[in-house]
């Protein structure tokens, strides 16, 4: 199915390599997952296998590739479709049709199916991914979840015999999480050949054929999940599957005084209520998690917090003020928001001036202070490089940067672990809790409880828009009709 020989390529304006002399092959019908660190090459090797490079993204490429007997570098993306179905990693730029079921039509009315069979592979692929729900609903509405299940919904019903997945897992709750498991079992067993690149390699180790290992653009392992599994995966940015719960951090004794406030605050879209008389406060020096399903209002909840929603009713304060009347840019110098795309956030020509750019217009430009983020997030070696060409992850390292860089008062991050490999976690969840104690209120949306736990001695959960709980990690994780109900995973697995 896939012939890859001494394949190496450059994004263009690129100094390095991004892929360096790849050379394996993969069989019809297998399963692999593909693991490194962020940065290490999977998404642009996913591109590839689709032709999306060089035909989008352009650059140098050398060596040989073959798909299905067709050579990506000479054959339009368009007719590879026919062959490859691609899950990129950021689902909101697969779902662009006015509903959910046109999203899902567009590939199928593409191939030249006819009206009946179009209405079946929809009605079909949205039960397998239970999302019957969401046909009618417009895809730049849905959270970061559902819409990952529409993007995904949009490639299985063109019935590609190759799928390649980018980080397919990233935005899913647990019972999404779970669901996604039985797909790929179901597509397996059905002889179609897989390719997923993802970071939580728990998910998979027990499912895939073969694991592939890139390091800096290079395969430096390439075996069974398990053989691989007993090495020394750390050194690649790779974690041990099922570790034990760390133990949370305590409760500080004397909270500060409050610095963001949600006052029993509504806000409906399109006639459908997304946060329902939610009240939640967050002191200085408090971390606390959102946790909840996708579509439960989390990231509703965040954008209420610097500005970008006002409420409908009810009110939002920061620093005891209401902002119904506080522009964005005025807020911004209180708080600071990384979103669930923060390639919507990158602007600047380098990653050198975007840590500079939000500092210098609040006025608080520190170049020790953004020298030592740097430093901590592993951006010194892409400080002179374009945002845009980075891999998510690195992407939204740079954005939590930039944004601490302004030393806001408080923080917003909406699901800060996607895209990002174990080290990376680690360092986020380090850093983040230097910050608590120096005073900074953070309030962080999502799905990965482990990660959470080591963090956030508060967890905040919501279900269908209202707080369902508001209590120490414990305590959520002892009611098991909560944990149903919110979608969370009992076995968090590490952080």
């Amino acid at each position: 199915m896939i012939v890859c020989q001494a394949l190496r390529y450059r994004y263009p304006a690129a100094g390095a390599l991004v892929l360096q002399d790849l050379s394996f092959s993969v069989a019809a019908g297998e399963f692999v997952l593909l693991a490194g660190a962020s940065g290490s090459g999977k998404s642009t090797l996913c591109r590839l296998l689709n032709g999306l490079i060089p035909h989008l993204h352009g650059g140098e490429i050398g060596g040989v590739l073959s798909v299905a007997g067709q050579d990506p570098r000479v054959t339009p993306p368009h007719q590879m479709s026919h062959v490859v179905g691609l899950l990129l990693q950021r689902p909101d730029v697969q779902c662009l049709a006015t509903t959910v079921a046109r999203d899902i039509a567009f590939g199928p009315a593409g191939q030249g199916q006819d009206r009946d069979a179009i209405v079946r592979r929809v009605r079909e692929t949205a039960e397998w991914l239970e999302i019957v729900h969401l046909l009618g609903r417009a895809p730049h509405t849905l959270s970061g979840g559902e819409q990952q299940r529409v993007a995904l919904a949009g490639v299985l019903a063109m019935q590609p015999r190759l799928l390649v997945l980018d980080e397919p897992f990233a935005f899913l709750d647990a019972a999404g999480a779970a669901q996604l498991r039985v797909l790929l079992r179901r597509l397996r067993d059905a002889g179609v050949t897989l390719i997923v690149a993802e970071h939580r390699i728990e998910q998979l180790a027990d499912l895939a054929d073969r694991m592939l290992v890139l390091d800096r653009g290079r395969l430096v392992a390439d075996g069974s999940p398990d053989q691989i599994m007993t090495g020394d995966i750390a050194a690649w940015g790779l974690e041990a599957v099922d570790g034990p719960l760390s133990a949370p951090p305590q409760p500080s004794a004397a909270t500060g005084a409050t610095v963001m406030g949600w006052e029993a605050v509504e806000f409906a879209r399109e006639g459908r209520p997304v946060l329902r008389g939610v009240t939640l406060k967050v002191a200085a020096g408090e971390a606390v998690a959102v946790l909840g399903a996708n579509g439960a209002g989390k990231s509703t909840l965040l954008r209420h917090g610097n500005g970008l929603l006002r409420p409908q009713r009810g009110a939002v304060r920061v620093s005891g003020q209401t902002i119904d009347r506080r522009p964005v840019a005025e807020l911004a110098r209180t708080v600071g928001l990384v979103m669930q795309q923060p390639a919507r956030m990158l602007f600047a020509p380098t990653v050198r001036d975007e840590l500079a750019a939000g500092p210098r217009a609040l006025q608080r430009h520190d170049p020790a202070w953004c020298a030592r983020l740097s430093e901590r997030f592993g951006l010194d070696s892409l400080l002179d490089r374009p945002p845009q060409l980075l891999s998510a992850g690195e992407q939204r390292r740079v954005a939590i940067a930039a944004v601490l860089a302004g030393r806001p008062r408080a923080l917003l991050l909406d699901e800060p672990t996607a895209g990002q490999d174990a080290r990376a976690r680690a360092i986020l969840r380090d850093l983040l809790a230097e910050c608590a104690r120096e005073g900074l209120a953070i309030l962080v949306a999502t799905h990965h409880l482990a990660w959470a736990h080591a963090l956030c001695p508060r967890w905040a959960v919501l279900c269908e828009g209202r707080i369902a709980a508001d209590a120490p990690p414990a305590e959520v994780l002892a009611r098991p009709e909560l944990l149903h109900r919110a979608r969370l995973a009992v076995s968090v697995g590490t952080a």
